[in-house]
């Protein structure tokens, strides 16, 4: 997944009556989560669980850390023994009450079996939201890794990246300061170039087309990226959107994106829309995209606890009037998911690519007293035609793994029939839209140029080409007249026309 948790379809804020002598207690958070829990999880916990839980993560900390024996007994079954215990272990231990509370709180959600029912911090809570409206403190660049290389993919417009005139990209980060990142994971490398906004750092950048390596100075700042971005391909008048997550803009830059589309002067003839690697957000951006698409309909089902079915419709909206792929993956997830389930139930768009993440349930963000929020799971929803999406997932239409023969499916599937595809800096470019991919188009061998041939394969309709790996290109441009290879200064370019 790329972001920091799978997020949530429903993220609401709610209050909860507790009990007017918890503000007294130093176990109130604790005592908080057990009653939500309690009363509204999807899986119906029993009380003895949840203490057994608690109290078995307290102690395992407290040997973890200090080497300090604290049995669990099975007699402690209720919330009044789970505070006494507590008590009594946090003055063996002397631990601050937040401490222990954390511990207890974890051990509770633990035995739910439910990695989507999660405790948030006031600081994790801010994180979680920022994620979620697309907004991060960092220099304004945007990173892949490539043949063991961090590379620069696209400088974020307005940020202090933009601002330098110096990067572009292509680059290679190679150090932070005096810490080189050669070698390095994605994430230990993110983890070096993360940090609060307004500190500084500099950077050693080396660019390949010159052979050159410069330092830059940048500053970190709070930004927020677009959460809907796309063009027009440049054949075949079909557009392509990609929507990084469901935050409170999503909806308003879709329409904003299709509106731009229309002032084109371009009759549109299909769209794109990639949600590989978007994990969710909020139900209503979800509710408000599909009015985008049908002018009215089923969204989805959920039901609760109890069994009861609620269904959530979509009202006053618009025919989008044209054919619509939906590119999805493993990262597909949660709000993604309800969106493409709806729209291919409806027979409106068609998935192309991987099997999705499998999130087909429903959770709150609700606040706590200490400024703290749980993350608790309270609905499983199921598409308008009742498939199951929850520990499952969603079966592509078009089964394609590759990343760049994923956008070709979906093309070819809409009729495009004039091609042109090129490599950018490591992006795959299909009619003019740039696509961040693992590996290169195209690559020198000793056989001559070759070509990724999950990509040829879909480009040609020719399944013996195969998926994986690459293949000679030679062989394919004296068998099909109508494919040609131009190459100016080391950039090949393909273009096919099929008509």
């Amino acid at each position: 997944m790329k972001r920091l948790s799978q997020w949530a379809l429903a993220v609401l804020l709610l209050t909860t009556v507790i009990p007017a002598h918890a503000a007294e207690r130093p176990y109130m958070e604790t005592e908080e989560v057990f009653y939500h829990v309690m009363e509204s999880h999807l899986s119906k916990p029993e009380v003895k669980q949840l203490v057994k839980g608690a109290l078995q993560s307290i102690s395992e900390h407290a040997n973890e850390k200090q080497q300090l024996k604290l049995p669990v007994s099975a007699e402690d079954d209720t919330l009044g023994e789970m505070e006494q215990r507590m008590a009594e272990w946090q003055a063996k231990g002397k631990w601050d009450s937040t401490t222990i509370n954390t511990w207890a709180i974890d051990g509770m959600l633990s035995t739910l079996n439910d990695p989507h029912s999660v405790f948030f911090t006031s600081d994790e809570l801010r994180l979680f939201q920022s994620d979620v409206e697309n907004q991060f403190v960092g220099f304004g660049f945007r990173m892949r890794m490539q043949n063991n290389e961090l590379i620069l993919r696209e400088i974020v417009p307005g940020s202090p990246a933009a601002a330098s005139k110096v990067l572009k990209r292509g680059d290679q980060v190679k150090k932070v300061g005096n810490i080189s990142l050669v070698g390095k994971s994605f994430e230990e490398a993110y983890a070096y170039l993360k940090g609060e906004a307004g500190t500084e750092a500099v950077l050693t950048i080396y660019r390949a087309s010159e052979d050159r390596e410069f330092q830059v100075k940048l500053q970190r700042a709070s930004l927020s990226l677009p959460e809907a971005e796309g063009q027009l391909f440049t054949k075949g008048g079909i557009g392509y959107i990609s929507l990084e997550t469901f935050g409170s803009d999503g909806a308003i830059q879709m329409r904003d994106k299709l509106a731009e589309f229309a002032r084109s002067g371009q009759p549109m003839k299909g769209l794109v829309l990639d949600l590989r690697d978007n994990g969710g957000g909020y139900l209503s951006t979800a509710r408000d995209i599909a009015s985008l698409f049908m002018e009215e309909g089923l969204l989805m089902y959920t039901t609760n606890r109890n069994g009861v079915e609620v269904e959530t419709w979509v009202r006053n909206g618009r025919d989008i009037g044209i054919p619509v792929r939906i590119l999805v993956n493993g990262g597909t997830a949660s709000a993604s998911e309800l969106l493409s389930g709806a729209l291919r139930d409806h027979g409106i768009a068609k998935l192309v690519g991987t099997k999705t993440y499998g999130k087909g349930s429903a959770q709150q963000v609700i606040p706590l007293s200490e400024g703290d929020a749980l993350k608790l799971t309270l609905n499983e929803y199921f598409t308008p035609e009742h498939t199951v999406v929850n520990h499952v997932g969603l079966e592509p239409d078009m089964l394609v793994e590759d990343y760049g023969a994923q956008v070709v499916e979906a093309l070819h599937s809409l009729n495009v029939t004039n091609w042109e595809l090129s490599d950018e800096n490591g992006d795959t470019i299909v009619n003019g839209v740039p696509f961040p991919t693992v590996d290169p188009l195209f690559k020198q061998a000793s056989d001559g140029l070759q070509i990724k041939a999950a990509v040829l394969s879909h480009l040609l309709g020719d399944k013996s080409i195969g998926e994986k790996d690459y293949v000679s290109l030679a062989p394919y441009l004296k068998s099909h007249p109508s494919l040609q290879l131009q190459s100016q200064n080391g950039v090949h370019t393909l273009r096919y026309q099929t008509n």
